[in-house]
């Protein structure tokens, strides 16, 4: 019994051995075998002695099933790799191996580098270094951590305008706890949706937001002394605003809006839904309980962390403030708006002072200096400054007299021209 072994080609060897059979057979010529296999006659000679000696196994490449000739060593690869792993994570191909030659004496091709860091994964394809992330868990309790985010997106397709969805998801359970269209991510879009929320569910331990200018104050703010009106909101409401530094660590809120962009946008298509009021009445009375019961999960403990509202005066802390001087008449301009200051204020009060203008969602205003609110009324109809009338003098007629250089020469001309 004869042993067979098992011969593996590739496509361009299994293409050669008919091509080596008709020469074998002497059907072609060894001339036009090499213009079909794109080499010289005499390699095509060598090729064929082989073949008959051998059969098709003659036509495997050399180097089958053993290294290259030119393959760096594996030592140097490891060495490399750890070194950049430890020295140089965040360094490009190029760079790395010019800090390899430099320090570590270990001569790399940059190109032979960047392969092996894609295939350890300290370096992405497209370029930019592998960012390692650990998984977070969730939060124990309800109310812990909220994340808070907005998405811009073609809500109603192309049957109204573009708007955003202000969602706010719980981080144990991943429960929609509150969402609202709004036309824009403004300062008091933001300020109405999370009073909605706090009303409903109470105050959370954490908001979890980006790094958003509604939420933060990104330029000339090395100190972080300075604060936006939402996060001088949250500051009274005993309420931690953490800002994330990538959308990966907000994953909740991010997959959230993956899934409702394509949930939602169909069920307000099926609902016929077109504007923002419709869109959030069905979200608040019908998506939400749907959502939650298909997608949230039990948290792991039963405690919720969300606290009351009580002692907290919600028009008052969740408004935009703005300073204003007052004038020497006492009054107080707002928004091309004109208020007077009344004469009995329960501080002192004078002019040039800076008092805190309070405008609350509702357009009512509030008006405090030293955490005292002011008495205060708007001049509807601004006085108008009184000019005074001016007389005019007669205008008296001025007459040259008699002896004037005029009246002389105009005499000398008229008996010039009388003679």
């Amino acid at each position: 019994m004869t042993s067979q072994s098992l011969v593996t080609m590739s496509a361009k060897e299994l293409h050669q051995v008919p091509l080596f059979e008709q020469l074998k057979k002497r059907r072609i010529s060894q001339k036009e075998a090499a213009q079909k296999l794109r080499l010289t006659v005499r390699h095509v000679q060598r090729k064929l002695r082989a073949y008959r000696q051998n059969g098709a196994k003659s036509l495997l490449h050399k180097l089958r099933g053993r290294s290259g000739n030119r393959r760096t060593d594996p030592t140097i690869r490891r060495r490399a790799l750890a070194t950049v792993r430890e020295r140089y994570p965040d360094f490009a191909p190029t760079f790395a191996s010019e800090k390899l030659e430099e320090h570590h004496r270990l001569i790399v091709d940059s190109e032979t580098l960047r392969r092996w860091m894609i295939a350890d994964g300290l370096w992405r394809i497209g370029g930019g270094p592998v960012v390692p992330r650990r998984w977070r868990e969730r939060k124990e309790c309800v109310g812990e951590l909220v994340q808070l985010d907005g998405s811009d997106h073609p809500w109603f397709e192309n049957r109204g305008p573009v708007c955003t969805l202000l969602l706010f998801i719980d981080d144990a359970t991943s429960c929609l706890l509150h969402g609202a269209f709004v036309p824009d991510e403004t300062t008091k879009d933001l300020l109405a949706a999370t009073r909605t929320y706090l009303v409903n569910e109470g105050r959370p331990v954490s908001l979890y937001v980006d790094r958003h200018s509604i939420y933060r104050v990104n330029i000339h703010n090395a100190e972080g002394d300075k604060v936006t009106q939402y996060a001088r909101a949250l500051q009274e409401l005993d309420i931690e605003l953490i800002h994330a530094r990538s959308p990966q660590a907000k994953g909740r809120v991010e997959r959230a809006f993956g899934t409702l962009q394509d949930r939602l946008v169909k069920e307000l298509r099926l609902a016929k839904i077109s504007t923002r009021d419709a869109a959030n009445r069905f979200l608040v009375e019908t998506y939400l309980r749907k959502h939650n019961a298909k997608f949230a999960v039990a948290p792991k403990r039963e405690t919720n962390l969300h606290r009351s509202l009580q002692g907290y005066d919600l028009p008052f802390l969740l408004s935009v403030r703005e300073e204003r001087t007052v004038a020497n008449d006492f009054t107080v301009q707002y928004q091309t708006r004109l208020f007077q200051l009344e004469p009995k204020q329960p501080t002192i009060l004078r002019p040039r002072d800076r008092v805190t203008v309070h405008a609350g969602l509702d357009g009512a205003l509030r008006m405090t200096i030293r955490k005292t609110v002011l008495r205060f009324h708007e001049i509807v109809e601004r006085p108008r400054k009184s000019e005074p009338l001016r007389e005019r003098e007669p205008r008296v007629l001025w007459i040259p007299s008699a002896s004037h250089p005029w009246r002389r020469t105009a005499r000398r001309d008229i008996s010039i021209v009388a003679n």
